[in-house]
């Protein structure tokens, strides 16, 4: 799969993106030169928005857990936190806000029901570890572990309309199937508003 691949499609030409935990940019980079957007970046590490103003890219420093609401409702088309929620000090919160933001809103996770996962602590008895997990337990920033059954149950209860979901399995390749994707997906992409 190529990289971004999803966000790619879901993106609308020239629309106006907040990206969160933008990092150096390379998702901004990646939608400015596929979709012509109008980019903003989040991100709380110094250094990479650094990395990131250097290249040119619109991105200032900020926690995503306390900045989000210094944005007037509706300011972008699209709000991205890839590979972020798990990070989150307040996930429901936060999501909550975002959606409030954005007129879409597009997130990303590993899935921690996934197969491998779950094979992996079951006969090792310990926490796992994988390319898209590469930490030990004592040094994850995954600070929330949940699943894509999970997701969807907390976007019911919330009231949180699920557009589009798709997902990548081992070797990151797209898979369209949703035979339980709790148990084959390794990473999900959900749009939502």
């Amino acid at each position: 799969m190529r990289k971004f691949e999803v966000l790619n499609e879901w993106v609308d030409i020239n629309s106006r993106v907040l990206v969160l935990g933008c990092g150096n940019g390379d998702i901004l980079k990646e939608l400015k030169k596929q979709k012509d957007i109008r980019a903003s970046g989040l991100d709380l590490d110094e250094n990479k928005v650094y990395e990131a103003i250097s290249e040119g890219l619109p991105v200032i420093q900020g926690d995503i857990n306390r900045d989000l609401q210094d944005w007037p409702k509706k300011s972008f088309d699209f709000i991205i936190a890839h590979d972020i929620v798990q990070i989150m000090t307040r996930p429901d919160e936060t999501i909550k806000q975002m959606v409030e933001l954005g007129g879409k809103v597009i997130i990303s996770f590993p899935n921690f029901a996934y197969f491998m996962i779950r094979f992996g602590m079951l006969f090792s008895g310990r926490m796992p570890k994988s390319k898209t997990l590469p930490y030990e337990w004592y040094n994850t920033p995954n600070i929330h572990l949940f699943t894509i059954k999970d997701f969807k149950e907390f976007c019911r209860d919330e009231k949180i309309t699920i557009h589009k979901e798709a997902y990548t399995g081992a070797g990151k390749r797209k898979t369209s199937k949703k035979i339980i994707p709790n148990f084959f997906a390794e990473f999900a992409y959900f749009l939502i508003s």
